[in-house]
């Protein structure tokens, strides 16, 4: 039976996507999701979500809603939410407390996710390996103490991003930093950029990176695994704006490939390690000796069609319109104790590039496996 979508996000003009909006979708790209939401048969509300006000209003007024495709990263009203890493997880409380079920993982696992310093800590505590760190805490201490306690305890080269958000925000070709000068240099630009926010500073790892995709819940997916080249060092903001046909050199690992099946284990792992629900993209980068380590857990990963998770779906025989009706149906069927909506994409649409990771020994991958 067809219900009600509240289609939450956050959109402005193109020529407003920097500093604190630089996260936010565009209204062409709004406009392709809600059709693609629009064929799955459901009515669908929009809502460019500007304040918890404007929601309370909007579930008051137009509800009930069967569930809500919350894409939004915070409140256009509340900028600051949009970058700090407390937006995803506020929107998610404000749901919660107008009974109105989500896609997506809870306030607590985003909170987790936003903030790149506890989402490394939930990783150590289920045993991933993650890069060793430090985070800077602006107020908490002298600034100039700070970075000499980096230099102590880190080898350059280093990497310097934001310990809040996500999208590559904040990163650019100056985020590789290789001497105590460089570090000062791109701390301070951070910090002048957005704010007196925490900023993680890991070691730089040399190797390969990889993003990989998973959907599910009971039973999860792993989608074909985008290998970005070798000579691309840094994945910036800019590049993963970058059309497909701007990214030439990506090679795609499927499940004929003993690597994808490493990769699978370690991102079903890290599902389990933050809680996630629904979705989850991770970022895998290999040290100087080849072993594969988290960079970056994304809970709500960009969705429209140049991006990366469709980009693997399409590669395991999904249409724009498919994923995202299986994307919405996985969230539909964890509210609601659906039809098993993995199975049924798996047999009755053909889909069979795609792997059951009920089946793995996941518990077997941690950062002491000897296979790393």
């Amino acid at each position: 039976m067809p219900g009600r979508i509240l289609f939450m996000y956050n959109a402005v003009a193109e020529a407003q996507r920097h500093g604190y909006f630089t996260e936010c979708m565009t209204f062409t790209q709004i406009d392709i999701m809600g059709e693609a939401l629009g064929q799955t048969g459901h009515e669908v509300v929009h809502l460019n979500l500007q304040s918890p006000e404007q929601l309370k209003q909007v579930v008051r007024m137009d509800g009930p809603f069967t569930i809500a495709f919350c894409i939004a990263e915070g409140f256009l009203d509340l900028p600051i939410s949009l970058v700090d890493g407390s937006g995803a997880a506020w929107v998610r409380h404000v749901l919660e407390d107008l009974n109105v079920a989500a896609t997506h993982s809870d306030a607590a696992t985003l909170d987790i996710c936003r903030h790149k310093d506890r989402t490394y800590k939930a990783l150590n505590r289920f045993g991933l390996a993650v890069p060793p760190h430090v985070v800077i805490r602006p107020g908490a201490d002298s600034l100039e103490k700070q970075l000499h306690t980096i230099e102590r305890k880190l080898s350059f080269p280093l990497f310097v991003k934001p310990a809040g958000g996500g999208n590559s925000v904040g990163i650019s070709e100056r985020s590789v930093v290789r001497n105590f000068a460089e570090l000062t240099s791109q701390v301070d630009a951070l910090l002048g950029e957005f704010g007196d926010f925490p900023l993680l500073v890991e070691t730089y790892l040399p190797g390969r990176e990889y993003t990989v995709g998973i959907m599910g819940n009971r039973d999860k997916l792993v989608l074909p695994i985008i290998a970005f080249p070798f000579e691309q060092k840094i994945r910036t903001l800019a590049a993963k704006r970058a059309a497909d046909g701007d990214r030439p050199g990506q090679e795609i690992i499927t499940i004929g490939d003993p690597l994808y099946h490493k990769l699978s284990k370690l991102t079903a792992a890290a599902f389990d390690a933050v809680s996630a629900r629904d979705v989850l993209r991770i970022d895998i980068r290999e040290d100087s000796e080849g072993n594969p380590i988290i960079i970056d857990v994304n809970a709500i990963p960009t969705m429209t069609p140049s991006a990366s998770l469709p980009q693997m779906a399409a590669w395991a025989g999904f249409s724009y319109d498919c994923f995202i009706e299986l994307f919405l149906n996985i969230a539909l069927e964890r509210v609601y104790g659906q039809t098993d909506v993995i199975n049924v994409y798996r047999e009755e649409r053909g889909i069979n590039t795609l792997i059951n990771l009920e089946k793995l020994p996941l518990a077997e991958f941690r950062a002491d496996d000897k296979d790393r």
